[in-house]
């Protein structure tokens, strides 16, 4: 049977779904922080291959790999992009880096987690998969809290927005996103359906109706701040994608492939 280590919700729903599955030399640990982690392994590891899903940066992943090296083991680092409850449902996305023998040869007993995914050799990278995913998760969570307490202030319920909301992601926004994948690859911000001059007043709309309800006007503040350096930069006509660029702390540099209009 597979050992897992650690304590907490998310080490339990591990147990739970691999406690029965057989995988020789398979060592699963999920500890609450990279420091319990050090207490788990303080031991010798020869001939092991240890999955390591235990939350932290991508310094502390390398660094517990070196750890698991020394004592004579195999280091496999991951991410677990859910909820404890959604361990074990084949939609629940996983990230692996690390040693890839170890992950070809436990890829099955893996699956069993939910989808699993192998980003390269680099011990680090799935943590940085972790942080990037939870912040776009946040990011998209906290704009929903905003849009509710904006519609109930005005006595929408949550649940009756919520479909239409969920519909709209599937649809529009997942589209967006596809079509911004590309221009952020490719350089280019063309602004033909919508340009951040044209979006500017509408977030002034959205922190007046904030205020006007008693609402944190915060997130939409920020919006509107990241939209008017990037219009200062020289974005103006540029698609709200171009905004990547003043997160990147290069808007106020030449920008060589910026689109015309």
């Amino acid at each position: 049977m597979v050992a897992v280590l650690g304590t907490g919700a998310r080490a339990a729903g591990l147990a739970g779904v691999l406690g029965a599955v057989e995988g020789a030399g398979l060592v699963v640990v999920c500890a609450a922080e990279h420091g319990e982690l050090e207490v788990l392994l303080a031991r010798e590891l020869g001939g092991v291959d240890l999955v390591n899903l235990t939350s932290g940066t991508s310094a502390e992943a390398r660094q517990a790999a070196e750890l698991v090296r020394a004592r004579g083991g195999r280091y496999l680092d991951g991410a677990l992009m859910a909820h404890p409850e959604h361990v074990g449902k084949p939609e629940t996305v996983l990230v692996y880096s690390g040693d890839a023998e170890v992950f070809q040869r436990h890829r099955a007993v893996l699956a069993r987690l939910g989808e699993a995914n192998y980003l390269g050799a680099d011990p680090g990278t799935a943590a940085l998969y972790d942080v990037a995913l939870l912040n776009f998760a946040w990011a998209t969570l906290i704009g929903y809290l905003q849009t509710a307490a904006l519609l109930g202030a005005d006595g929408v319920p949550a649940a009756a927005v919520t479909p239409m909301l969920t519909r709209w992601l599937r649809s529009t926004v997942v589209e967006v996103i596809e079509d911004y994948a590309t221009q952020l690859d490719a350089g280019t911000y063309p602004g033909e359906q919508e340009w951040l001059e044209l979006d500017a007043p509408l977030m002034g709309n959205l922190v007046r109706a904030s205020v006007e309800r008693g609402l944190d006007p915060g997130l939409p503040r920020l919006v509107e701040s990241l939209t008017a350096r990037g219009i200062a930069a020289g974005f103006g006509r540029d698609s709200f994608a171009s905004l990547v660029e003043v997160i990147r702390g290069s808007a106020a540099a030449p920008v060589q492939h910026r689109h015309l209009a």
